[in-house]
């Protein structure tokens, strides 16, 4: 009876999936080109799909992902890559066009963030706001 019972534990352990990833665990996401920190909150070993949070943003962005869409993806014979730090194609000072709701206006990059910016209208009625680098057009 104790064989039995042996038995079905490794059996068990065998048939669930391995997977390189880990909940609370660092990676980068690819989001419409570009690569965006984030952290694992659930691994579908199955599907081979994750549950992320992109640090920094608020829950509603959280998705589940494939990995083909992570970047510092590790499976158990490999170890992860080092995310390298994101490259900004905006630097403050610049003068850009950034969406005011659906209407292009023009403002002035004033901070960078991970993967964002935080921008000032020139119009002081709009005031400020973070942007993502798909919502901005250099002028």
């Amino acid at each position: 009876m104790k064989q039995l019972f042996i038995l079905l534990g490794v059996m068990a352990i065998l048939t669930v999936p391995a997977s390189g990833q880990k909940v609370n665990e660092k990676v980068q996401v690819d989001y419409n080109g570009t690569w965006y920190d984030a952290t694992i909150l659930k691994v579908n070993a199955a599907e081979g799909e994750y549950y992320i949070t992109y640090d920094g943003w608020d829950d509603s962005w959280d998705e589940w992902v494939s990995k083909d869409r992570l970047k510092g993806y590790s499976t158990p014979s490999t170890p992860a890559e080092t995310p390298k730090t994101a490259l900004t194609k905006f630097k403050v000072g610049d003068k850009v066009e950034a969406e005011y709701g659906m209407i292009p206006e023009p403002a002035t990059v004033i901070e960078v963030g991970e993967n964002k910016y935080h921008v000032e209208f020139h119009n002081k009625l709009y005031g400020d706001k973070w942007v993502t680098e798909r919502e901005l057009k250099k002028l």
